[in-house]
């Protein structure tokens, strides 16, 4: 019996490899909810600090710690400072959950909230979110499916785009995307030039597929 605790093995492809698994949502998340995460993310004074880089045994950087600390309010930093904002997030996280489940056939389990910051010369390169570009396994092998919020478009560059697919995303308050994890959809953040840009990321593993 497949449980949250003993996930499905995703391989890659398994949703396919075209253009068609990416999902851009207009209006995902509600006026009222958005303004109440819009008024809190610049007051966020504590972000997380603690976490440590991963690295294969060839060496090979796995989780890039340092490129995250100091502008991921965690779950439970965000729980500390705003319960309700943190309630709101984890209501749009099990409302994506939903929606990823009504796309893609199957049942999928979810993670806490966390609201990241962007901050001007920030930027991603493409990658995949449960492997390293040339397909070995990350820290984060069960990221199956995963789902990005855009809360605030105060800010000049920032993009998301996926180079494979020609595709790029405007990020704007309220929009949601999803996209497997796998290295099919790379996907990367040109870089913020001014301004500051906040985004949930929340990544969902399979735990039952009918498929």
């Amino acid at each position: 019996m497949i449980t949250e605790d003993s996930p499905w093995e995703i391989k890659p492809g398994h949703f396919g490899t075209g253009p068609e698994n990416i999902h851009v949502i207009d209006n995902f998340i509600d006026e009222f909810d958005l303004k109440k995460i819009q008024d809190f993310c610049p007051t966020i004074n504590e972000w997380n600090n603690e976490a440590e880089s991963v690295y294969a045994e060839d060496g090979t950087c796995l989780y890039n710690a340092d490129y995250w600390n100091d502008r991921q309010c965690s779950s439970d930093i965000l729980l500390r400072l705003n319960p309700e904002v943190h309630s709101i997030v984890d209501k749009y996280i099990y409302k994506m959950k939903e929606t990823i489940e009504s796309i893609f056939g199957l049942k999928v389990s979810v993670r806490p909230p966390v609201i990241m910051k962007w901050r001007p010369g920030i930027e991603q390169q493409p990658h995949a979110d449960k492997q390293l570009n040339d397909g070995r396994p990350n820290a984060f092998v069960d990221y199956d499916i995963n789902s990005l919020f855009y809360y605030n478009d105060n800010f000049t560059g920032g993009d998301l785009y996926y180079p494979q697919h020609g595709i790029t995303v405007r990020p704007k308050p309220g929009l949601a995307v999803i996209h497997p994890g796998d290295f099919h959809y790379l996907h990367g953040v040109s870089m913020v030039t001014s301004g500051e840009r906040y985004t949930t990321p929340s990544f969902y593993t399979v735990v039952k597929n009918d498929n």
